[in-house]
């Protein structure tokens, strides 16, 4: 008895957790210059071994590792999100957004 109440206790709580899990996969892009959102892949022109890095937070992470200094700073906006990276000794200061950023603008 104490086993089943156990496991439903156990899949209650995944059952709970598989929303917010959802909402936790943002799709994130680049803002450029220009106000278009491209794809974060582009970092490997000036990042060649950036691999599958899809988040402000994943990039920051992958460059800390790398050995490089780096901030990150959430950037208020309307709708979506945004967050500025900055890694000075690669002189990049990136914004990146949620896709709700880029509704009116072209994705590449």
């Amino acid at each position: 008895m104490l086993r089943t109440s156990a496991a439903l206790a156990g899949l209650t709580c995944l059952t709970l957790m598989a929303p917010g899990a959802t909402l936790a996969a943002e799709r994130w892009f680049l803002m450029s210059r220009h106000g278009d959102c491209v794809e974060i892949g582009v970092l490997k022109r000036k990042v060649p071994d950036l691999g599958e890095v899809s988040s402000p937070d994943g990039f920051a992470s992958f460059m800390r590792q790398k050995g490089y200094e780096v901030t990150s700073t959430q950037v208020p906006v309307r709708r979506g999100k945004a967050q500025e990276v900055k890694v000075p000794q690669k002189e990049l200061s990136l914004i990146f957004v949620t896709s709700e950023m880029c509704s009116g603008h072209e994705t590449r």
